[in-house]
């Protein structure tokens, strides 16, 4: 009689273990799902007519490739944490 209380009890815990681990797991997935993402804008203050060719993200900083307006084409550097221009750096 031991023997099958003991096996009931190991049962009723390895049971719990997956019931709280599906949970778990259903709710960290939940989590990053429902993130919501932020919609932030930032003027680069560019004369009219410039477009952005293309942007890279590395190290927490955007880099935008900004051409056009008859102006040089221009590199601007923008950090994603403050979401402020860090330098603008301008080719010849």
């Amino acid at each position: 009689m031991n023997k099958l209380k003991i096996l009931k009890f190991i049962v009723f815990i390895l049971t719990f273990f997956l019931i709280f681990g599906i949970l778990s797991a259903v709710g960290i997935i939940y989590k990053k799902i429902k993130t919501p993402t932020e919609n932030i804008d930032i003027t680069l203050n560019q004369p009219k007519g410039s477009y952005i060719e293309s942007y890279k993200i590395s190290d927490k900083k955007v880099y935008i490739l900004v051409k056009g307006a008859n102006t040089p084409d221009r590199i601007i550097v923008v950090d994603q944490s403050s979401q402020s221009i860090i330098n603008t750096i301008k080719t010849n």
